[in-house]
């Protein structure tokens, strides 16, 4: 195992300059497949931020064992190594969907997000805290840190765990928006808003969430598929709403459109009966 990390610390530059051009090419076999050429950049950049946000998880993962008085140093040395052959067998697979596996999938079946930077940075990030540890104990023998040193080393991580929270942050906040500007979502608000049954439900003043949970997925050829759910709060409570819908041709056909009046409940308006 020191072999491998030693080979992954020295060739650092060669295998992340490898990672980053695997993510480009997916990138380019996604364009070529008819997935939107903005939305496959978007992505591209998406799962370069990947790499930092897997690093940093380990980095608060793995940190907090390096910390933690009960964890010894060869329990600690067994979490990097059982990490390390983990994201090796996750770097094999991943380097086989975002290549040769995208190349012979469907249009509707390709994923836009190249995912190699994962295991990539779940590696670096434990292999940085491996020598760190081990380092870290030999220097012990031999020198006492100045308070300005872990002073220093404070803002640091700091610093990275800060920078990891915004990327994951971020990555939270472009989800939940793309789902809530999705066509069924604003359909079903529609059909909702022109219901008076619903509105005398809900009351005037009630308030949709941006909050939409799910999944949605659409290709270059028309097709996709939608299965979302959202709340909206009214003077009743919370009430859910519960969307499933396939698109073919480019046009969405709505397979469900629930409106459930309390959250967990089964009372509910079919208002695809409605709008038949």
């Amino acid at each position: 195992m020191e072999k491998v990390i030693d080979f992954f610390e020295k060739k650092v530059k060669l295998i992340l300059s490898i990672g980053f051009a695997i993510c480009l090419l997916h990138c380019i076999i996604c364009i070529s497949k008819g997935i939107d050429y903005k939305k496959a950049l978007l992505f591209f950049g998406e799962s370069v931020a990947l790499y930092f946000i897997a690093w940093s998880m380990t980095f608060i993962v793995l940190g907090f064992q390096r910390i933690n008085p009960f964890c010894s140093k060869s329990a600690f040395n067994f979490f990097c190594y059982l990490t390390i052959i983990i994201s090796l067998v996750g770097i094999v697979y991943c380097f086989l969907n975002d290549t040769i596996l995208c190349l012979i999938k469907e249009n509707n079946e390709i994923e836009a997000m190249a995912f190699l930077a994962v295991p990539l940075g779940y590696i670096y990030g434990t292999i940085y805290l491996y020598k760190k540890n081990n380092n870290s104990e030999q220097k012990k023998e031999k020198e006492v840190e100045t308070a300005e040193t872990k002073k220093n080393k404070k803002i640091k991580y700091v610093i990275i765990f800060s920078i990891g929270l915004l990327l994951a942050i971020s990555v939270c906040i472009f989800v939940f928006s793309s789902l809530s500007n999705c066509e069924p979502y604003k359909h079903s608000v529609e059909v909702i808003e022109n219901n008076k049954e619903i509105i005398e439900y809900l009351g005037e003043d009630y308030k949709i969430s941006k909050i939409v949970s799910g999944s949605i997925s659409t290709s270059g050829n028309g097709t996709g598929e939608a299965s979302i759910s959202y709340t909206i709060k009214g003077k009743n409570g919370k009430s859910r709403v519960y969307v499933d819908a396939v698109k073919e041709n480019g046009i969405w056909n709505y397979r469900k459109l629930i409106f459930y009046k309390e959250k967990g409940k089964v009372d509910s308006i079919d208002l695809l009966l409605i709008q038949e």
